[in-house]
């Protein structure tokens, strides 16, 4: 192990690392069409993406999602996370907290969102 760790074999497996999403690279996907509110396909890539963006959420999360993880409260959306990665909501997980995210909404000529024409 140690003679294939010194030739870089751990090197070679790696996976590449991953970039984020520019706003250059989200305009472009609104721009397309990947984004929006058009189909109903179309509309489920823009909750998808919105989520992991605003909430930070991984792929299994978006499959356990429930209505009852949203509240919107005034100007702000909160995210309760119920089940995760790290936070399975057993009894081994009784001494964690679940995460909560808020998401303030701004609207006017601050606001960093692209328009949804629906």
């Amino acid at each position: 192990m140690k003679q294939s760790t010194a030739d870089g074999v751990a090197n070679k497996t790696k996976k590449e690392e991953r970039s984020d999403i520019t706003e250059e690279d989200e305009r472009t996907m609104w721009n397309k069409g990947l984004l929006g509110c058009n189909t109903a396909k179309c509309l489920l890539r823009t909750i998808y993406f919105y989520n992991g963006k605003l909430f930070g959420l991984r792929s299994k999360e978006h499959r356990d999602l429930r209505y009852s993880n949203f509240r919107v409260e005034g100007d702000c959306i909160i995210y309760d996370e119920s089940v995760s990665k790290t936070y399975h909501g057993g009894l081994n997980d009784l001494k964690y907290k679940p995460r909560v995210v808020k998401h303030v909404c701004c609207s006017g000529k601050d606001a960093n969102h692209y328009p949804m024409h629906c």
